[in-house]
């Protein structure tokens, strides 16, 4: 449901006019890597975004490719770099939120897409951007054969400066910290516009599975028990009523464990940014800013996790006593 809502979300807070395709985001990965001190890489990606896209599965006709990134959901890893790179000195979030990709021409070599022009716009600063992109097929949906997932994946190569991104750090033994040459790598995987693609990790349980379940319980035959080291025999049977309240507790385990997992760790993750966040402004260390947050985040879970015990699976569920 989190994820579900999230998709709403992130649909309804772009702009994006083409209606054949929609990028998967949950499938997708928007990256980036740049030349370090001159001998490595700084890897990264950014974990919000929205793209659509007009594709003709018979011609490969590809055109008015659109893909809005938030640029505050830069994720290099490095939580004290992933902050600084928020700030004026790179992407400056607070003034210039998204960075915008528009196709204007699109090339083919034997009928399939090979490259992609365009205007991309960064910290206010559009320029023309080329895409090397390679259509990777159409397969069906695992959860759903009745609905369709297309692939692309794409890589260019842009210098960062032209777009006003010029903070830079010069090292004792010559050279800079960082390049200037930025390459963008996508792994795309798109559905039919309003066509919501299965969700294979996060589901409530639905009016079927409700159903097998409490028939399951119901068929299962009546018990008989003999106490031991007794001479008469004495028979336990297992009312209709029982196996009801049985079938219930397995069902409120299942909804109410759920929504309780999601909100737990919801709430752990609140506290650990909070937390981290409020350690880095008291000028803590590294080691007791990663501790500090991960311990304590820790023990609230141990400590909410057996309080909701019984309410996640752990036995007959509370309310049904």
């Amino acid at each position: 449901m989190k994820k579900i809502l999230l998709v709403i979300l992130l649909f309804s807070s772009f702009s994006i006019t083409a209606t054949n395709w929609r990028i998967n985001w949950q499938h997708s990965r928007v990256g980036f890597s740049v030349d370090y001190m001159g001998i490595s890489e700084v890897e990264g990606s950014f974990n919000k975004f929205d793209g659509a896209f007009d594709f003709d599965q018979k011609t490969k006709k590809l055109n008015n490719v659109e893909l809005v990134i938030q640029t505050k959901s830069i994720d290099t890893d490095n939580q004290k770099r992933d902050a600084h790179i928020r700030k004026k000195d790179f992407f400056h979030v607070k003034k210039f939120p998204q960075i915008t990709f528009k196709s204007t021409k699109t090339y083919y070599k034997l009928s399939s897409p090979v490259k992609l022009e365009g205007l991309m716009t960064l910290l206010g600063v559009t320029k023309p951007v080329t895409f090397k992109i390679t259509y990777q097929g159409m397969r069906n949906d695992p959860w759903d054969t009745s609905k369709k997932a297309i692939f692309f994946k794409a890589s260019a190569l842009v210098n960062r400066k032209d777009f006003g991104l010029t903070w830079n750090k010069s090292m004792d033994t010559g050279g800079f910290v960082l390049g200037d040459k930025v390459t963008l790598n996508l792994k795309v995987e798109a559905f039919k516009e309003g066509v919501r693609p299965a969700f294979s990790r996060f589901y409530l349980p639905t009016k079927i599975i409700k159903k097998s379940v409490k028939a399951q319980i119901l068929s299962q035959p009546i018990v008989e028990v003999v106490a031991p080291k007794k001479a008469v025999n004495v028979q336990k049977v297992v009312k209709q009523e029982e196996v009801e309240n049985e079938a219930q507790s397995i069902f409120l385990n299942l909804v109410v464990g759920f929504v309780f997992f999601v909100l737990l760790i919801g709430t752990a993750i609140i506290i650990q940014i909070k937390l981290t966040k409020f350690l880095e402004r008291k000028e803590f260390g590294y080691r007791a800013t990663f501790i500090i947050p991960n311990l304590t985040v820790m023990i609230f879970i141990y400590i909410v996790a057996i309080q909701l015990a019984p309410y996640m699976g752990y036995g007959p569920h509370p309310w049904l006593k």
